[in-house]
């Protein structure tokens, strides 16, 4: 199965993959490693999530890291990684423009919705957020970030 992926991975222009998938793919042991490594075999930008410890992005740019959004109110963290992915989703579907840093502002976007789905069950939280309520916390971060 593993050479059925390598063959894939050229095809790629992006892949999403957790950091110990990232380390057993390459049999890399370092995390930057791991993620230079993945993006040699092919795709043009590769996104390692680090759960609760932020994500990673390797691309043409070059390595961007991104911080889990501090939440003081953690309930359930099943389904963070996977909004998260489904946030870098929406936010690159909607930017049609294909302006530079779109992968990172995705990334950021990911970050918050994530931060927003370990405050409940499930996707019991996400059910309830409003648009506003997402750029507000956008935003925070957005500052937390700034120096």
């Amino acid at each position: 199965q593993k050479d059925s992926l390598l063959r894939l991975l050229p095809r790629l222009d992006g892949l999403m993959l957790n950091d110990s998938e990232a380390m057993l793919l390459t049999g890399e042991t370092n995390l930057v490693r791991a993620g230079h490594a993945v993006r040699k075999l092919g795709p043009k930008f590769v996104i390692l999530k680090k759960g609760e410890h932020g994500a990673m992005l390797f691309s043409d740019d070059g390595v961007f890291v991104v911080p889990a959004f501090p939440t003081e109110m953690v309930i359930d963290p099943t389904g963070a990684g996977d909004s998260f992915a489904g946030g870098i989703m929406a936010c690159l579907a909607a930017d049609s423009d294909h302006k530079p840093g779109r992968l990172r502002r995705a990334m950021a976007y990911g970050t918050v919705v994530a931060s927003l789905t370990v405050e409940g069950f499930g996707l019991d939280r996400l059910r309830t957020t409003t648009r506003q309520e997402i750029d507000h916390r956008l935003e925070q971060y957005r500052q937390m970030l700034a120096f």
